[in-house]
């Protein structure tokens, strides 16, 4: 059977995050099932992701325990990647829902051109390190506090992903990442000044796909990057939930409660 929109966002997700695992040096594996990594990892990713819309909360139970016993800072979090589970029995508490997205290939005649940015893809260790630094100053990202590098300048040197940049009098303002896996584009880690705003998703979207031609673009987003992604020309394709796992608590489901 081929896979449904939703799994295959879901598929490119992941691919991203194996990306971003190896770049930092951390272990991680994967099943039908779920992916998942037993060590810390960077800021805003799951240690555990879910990829299968038949997973039940007994199947997550077995891999949480499994997490459980893997010495780590208290607290992780999981992606409920179908919005299918209510783990709130279970010692975790959700972070936020949001909404996977399909966007159609655009084709010369629908891409549009930047008004008032420069755009252009990175492609040196200073440059991204003026990327990064920019993606850092987005509100979105104020909640954490910065200690390492987010990305490695070893994500350079793959042909699967493409930082973007977004320049106004040669200071970077806004950027995205593109991802390739198997059909799909990945879109992610959407940043600009608030007055370039949805100028950067029709961008972003039009020169992505005019990088990859009749490729779809997925990713996910919520809140107001969700309707600056639709006015982008992105469709919402299905629901999914961020859950954090509080300490030193025992999932009930597990220990043979019904499924959610």
């Amino acid at each position: 059977m081929e896979p449904s929109r939703t799994q295959l966002a879901v598929l490119n997700n992941v691919r991203w995050y194996q990306a971003m695992f190896k770049a930092h040096g951390l272990t991680n594996e994967a099943d039908e099932m779920v992916w998942l990594s037993h060590e810390y990892p960077p800021p805003f990713h799951s240690n555990l992701v879910v990829l299968s819309p038949q997973a039940s909360r007994t199947n997550i139970g077995t891999y949480v325990l499994k997490l459980e016993t893997i010495p780590r800072p208290p607290g992780w979090s999981l992606k409920d990647s179908f919005a299918r589970l209510d783990l709130s029995s279970c010692g975790f508490a959700q972070l936020f829902e949001a909404h996977w997205m399909w966007c159609d290939p655009l084709g010369p005649e629908t891409r549009t051109t930047s008004a008032n940015l420069d755009w252009a893809p990175i492609a040196t260790g200073p440059e991204l390190t003026e990327w990064e630094n920019a993606w850092w100053g987005d509100a979105r990202n104020e909640s954490v506090s910065r200690v390492n590098r987010q990305f490695p300048d070893r994500l350079l040197a793959s042909r699967e992903h493409i930082f973007l940049a977004g320049r106004l009098a040669g200071k970077i303002v806004a950027g995205g990442i593109a991802n390739c896996s198997p059909a799909v584009v990945g879109i992610s880690n959407v940043f600009s000044a608030a007055a370039f705003a949805q100028e950067t998703w029709n961008a972003i979207a039009s020169r992505v796909c005019a990088a990859f031609p009749d490729t779809p673009l997925v990713g996910y987003e919520r809140g107001a990057s969700l309707q600056l992604a639709r006015e982008a020309g992105f469709k919402p394709i299905g629901p999914l939930r961020v859950w954090y796992r509080t300490p030193a608590t025992t999932c009930p489901s597990h220990a043979g409660h019904g499924d959610a």
